[in-house]
């Protein structure tokens, strides 16, 4: 309980009440009986949560309705640019969602996951949160790029669907190391922190994608595959956040 107070001072209480709708949704999600794959509910369910998070971003980082009563594209866009590379990553991720639901065209939902941790990179690098190649995670970052494609490759006897798997991860090891470099750098930074958490995350819930392709049996693997990705998402939304200094949180 104390970690949870602890976790729970960070936020104001207007955030508290703008991240509601995404506590709301995603508790729904996981526990009601829609499945995403067969069922019109399921995805309707399954989009909420990145919806809420889109919402959030708007809300807490645009014009409108802080600065401003009226509502178009030039109020609605965050002022600054890391926080608009989240926020159209974010509605990139919900097309992706509806569309890996879509037989036949869910190929195309993989690929808008890979601009979607594009963004994500390209917002930590021009935002200024961290610049450049240095960081004494490059090792780290790079042998498990390199074992997780290892692992996938075995899987696959396509020449072209393991190139393609290659190119869709390299974007999303990019932005993990990206993030966490930047943490590195901004060590008492909350927000940067948030971002970190949400690219390993995004790490995590690939893994367990690529566990059950591979028919390892893991329970509930995608409870916890839904879990870690609305974490995921979460993180990235978060990190566009002003939050309350902590100094005993890290």
């Amino acid at each position: 309980m104390e970690a949870v107070h602890l976790v729970m001072s960070l936020f104001t209480r207007e955030q508290k009440v703008q991240l509601l709708p995404f506590v709301v949704t995603s508790i729904f999600f996981l526990v009601q009986p829609y499945s995403p794959d067969d069922s019109f509910l399921g995805v309707v369910f399954k989009i909420l949560p990145i919806l809420s998070l889109i919402g959030y971003v708007i809300f807490t980082k645009s014009q409108f309705p802080r600065k401003t009563r009226t509502a178009n594209i030039e109020t609605l866009l965050p002022e600054d640019t890391y926080s608009f590379c989240v926020l159209i990553g974010l509605c990139i991720a919900l097309v992706g969602d509806i569309l890996v639901a879509i037989p036949y065209v869910m190929f195309i939902g993989g690929f808008l996951f890979m601009i979607v941790d594009s963004l994500y990179f390209v917002g930590v690098e021009i935002g200024g949160r961290h610049k450049g190649c240095g960081s004494s995670f490059n090792w780290l970052f790079g042998l498990l790029f390199v074992n997780t494609w290892l692992c996938i490759q075995s899987g696959f006897d396509s020449v072209i669907l393991k190139f393609l798997m290659f190119v869709y991860l390299v974007p999303l090891f990019l932005a993990a190391w990206k993030a966490t470099a930047a943490l590195e750098e901004n060590r008492g930074d909350k927000a940067v922190l948030m971002g970190c958490v949400g690219a390993c995350l995004f790490i995590f819930s690939d893994w367990l994608v690529i566990l059950e392709y591979n028919e390892y049996p893991i329970p509930f693997v995608q409870f916890f595959y839904m879990l870690s990705y609305y974490g995921a998402q979460a993180g990235w939304a978060l990190s566009t956040s002003n939050f309350h200094w902590i100094s005993s949180v890290i």
